[in-house]
């Protein structure tokens, strides 16, 4: 049976991977900062702080007791704080950075070597042009960042796979954080985590735009 360990498991996509992945009989291992989150059909839930070096290496620790690898691994936390550069603290700053980019390195640092050969692991990315907006300075500047990282992740491991994927507009809760509108054609998460599935499945890896 196919196993997935999803990061971030809690928010619109993360759930709709976990949910869409058990119906397709996978073995779900699902972490995130708030595990009541977590849609209760995964298989085995914990929780972790995306700048919290030791909680990562303990899911991936008792992830590997119970596994011992797992083909899908897909980074899905992130968090928005939207203010213009000026008036934005260095905590605001920082959480942007460490849910998006700073959680991805540690998951990816500690993951490798729970994912199995050829194994895919999956980070959720942005159109990184359409975030150049007022107010999106830090969201934009994680998200660019964790672009490079993929890229290099990549290179320097050539047995597995990675992916960065541009998922565009998504019907989740981010539209709670900004003032303009979600576009009215935007995806629900359940149809990225059918379109992020396939792609795996394909044995594809590198940049998914949907």
């Amino acid at each position: 049976m196919s196993s997935a360990l999803i990061w971030g498991a809690s928010g619109g996509m993360g759930q709709a991977l976990i949910e869409h992945l058990s119906a397709q009989e996978w073995t779900t291992y699902a972490a995130a900062r708030h595990s009541s989150r977590i849609p209760t059909i995964a298989d085995n839930i914990y929780e972790f702080q995306a700048n919290d070096e030791h909680s990562i290496q303990q899911v991936v620790l008792q992830v590997a007791q119970q596994a011992g690898e797992v083909d899908l691994m897909v980074y899905a936390a992130g968090t928005l704080t939207y203010e213009k550069i000026g008036d934005m603290s260095l905590d605001g700053w920082l959480n942007t950075l460490h849910s998006n980019l700073t959680g991805a390195f540690l998951v990816a640092k500690h993951g490798l070597p729970l994912l199995a050969n050829n194994g895919h692991m999956v980070f959720i990315g942005a159109y990184v042009d359409h975030l150049r907006l007022p107010k999106m300075g830090a969201y934009a500047a994680a998200k660019a960042g964790l672009e490079e990282l993929v890229t290099i992740l990549s290179k320097e491991n050539r047995r597995q796979r990675f992916t960065i994927v541009h998922p565009g507009a998504v019907n989740t809760p981010f539209w709670e954080n900004v003032t303009f509108k979600m576009p009215a054609d935007a995806k629900s998460p359940t149809q990225v985590a059918q379109d992020i599935l396939q792609y795996h499945l394909s044995g594809k890896m590198g940049i998914l735009n949907l």
